[in-house]
């Protein structure tokens, strides 16, 4: 008795198309260098707020919640970073708005 076994890989790609491409971001930006020069963790940040970004980036509309990393790749200077940071950690309200003139808004909501 002869038994035939046909195996068959399928080769399988994925690819994401958005406004956070993951091949990009894997080039442009090392993971442990993103948050050098931050002033809150980012185990504080997350725990206090959940951060939305509204808006036009890189030519595309976005309306996405984000983290930290998210948060950076998209304003794109720490210092920038650490001023919002520092109006939501201020306020009292249940969220914080902040509009950038680039057209983009983001809104940090309190947990």
């Amino acid at each position: 008795m002869v038994i035939k076994i046909k195996v068959v890989y399928l080769h399988h790609q994925t690819r994401t198309t958005g406004a956070f491409s993951r091949k990009i971001e894997s080039e442009t930006m090392n993971t442990q260098s993103i948050y050098n020069g931050l002033d809150y963790t980012t185990k504080e940040i997350n725990r206090n707020f959940k951060i939305k970004v509204n808006g036009i980036v890189n030519g595309k509309k976005v309306n996405v919640l984000v983290g930290v990393s998210g948060l950076i790749k998209i304003v794109g200077d720490i210092k920038l970073v650490n001023r919002l940071l520092k109006r939501a950690f201020n306020c009292y309200g249940d969220k914080e708005v902040c509009k950038l003139r680039r057209g983009v808004k983001i809104t940090f909501y309190y947990q």
